[in-house]
């Protein structure tokens, strides 16, 4: 796990505005969390570990849906696991996902969601998922399409070169819907795999929301902690992309997206 990905998960509410902003600006209604709990067939008698969970909306909602089995948190993050373990049914734990500490056969499902890209060894995770899995239990795991939000990438790239900051792969460039399915077969074996795909985009009226979005990435790029850097960053990010809106048809940001969910069964 990098520094940076370390840092960027002390404080969810970055995650949270990007989450946020999908849920308010996604050109379709695409239910992530309800594909993932259909393509992994879930039930509420499921012992289930979430992976990565994040602020733990996922959990939140199993568990308001009257979820009668065990459901478990595991994250590298103190304040996700803290935030999940307060969450009615679930057991939050801070761990590693390459390393997770519960016995083979644990569990019935095991989910990773949009978490596997920020991993060293994101094939070790796999594996181990499928070590904590009963036979016959399934495996979920969901990432970016490849190829998401070039507008808003372009515009990143270039407010931080004129920064001097050299911006690393971002983790949706290591691990995406192009190689997930590999990725999982290596754990699993190429015939238990499934694959979902959604297309989709984030529609912009106006500048806030990208300006906003494009913020809450800048600690997962590794961008120092500098007060006087973040806010020169940040008028400029303001400036570009403000710039950029007079640019485009009509006013309207289109950013294209997706996701990949991909289920096995062990």
């Amino acid at each position: 796990m990098s520094t940076a990905v370390d840092r960027a998960y002390r404080d969810l509410s970055p995650l949270d505005v990007r989450i946020q902003t999908h849920r308010r600006y996604s050109e379709a209604d695409h239910d992530v969390e309800a594909d993932v709990l259909a393509a992994a067939a879930v039930t509420a008698d499921d012992r289930l570990l979430d992976v990565g969970p994040g602020t733990g909306t996922f959990l939140a909602r199993l568990s308001a849906a009257g979820h009668t089995a065990a459901l478990t948190a595991l994250d590298f993050s103190a304040e996700s696991a803290a935030t999940c373990d307060r969450i009615p049914g679930v057991h939050g734990l801070r761990g590693d996902a390459g390393h997770p500490p519960f016995a083979a056969a644990a569990f019935d499902v095991v989910t990773a969601r949009h978490m596997l890209y920020h991993l060293d060894d994101p094939a070790g995770a796999v594996v181990q998922a499928r070590r904590v899995l009963r036979e016959g239990g399934r495996f979920a795991a969901v990432v970016n399409r490849e190829e998401s939000y070039p507008l808003m990438k372009a515009v990143r790239h270039e407010v931080l070169t004129r920064h001097g900051i050299t911006i690393p792969p971002t983790p949706d460039e290591r691990v995406h819907g192009g190689n997930l399915p590999d990725l999982v077969a290596h754990g699993f074996g190429a015939d238990a795999v499934r694959i979902l795909r959604r297309d989709n985009a984030l529609v912009f009226p106006d500048p806030e929301p990208v300006v906003a979005y494009l913020r809450s990435t800048l600690t997962l790029l590794g961008v120092p902690e500098d007060a006087a850097l973040r806010a020169a960053i940040t008028a400029d990010l303001d400036e570009t992309t403000r710039a950029r809106f007079r640019t485009l048809p009509g006013g309207i940001w289109r950013e294209p997206k997706g996701y990949v969910v991909v289920t096995a069964i062990a």
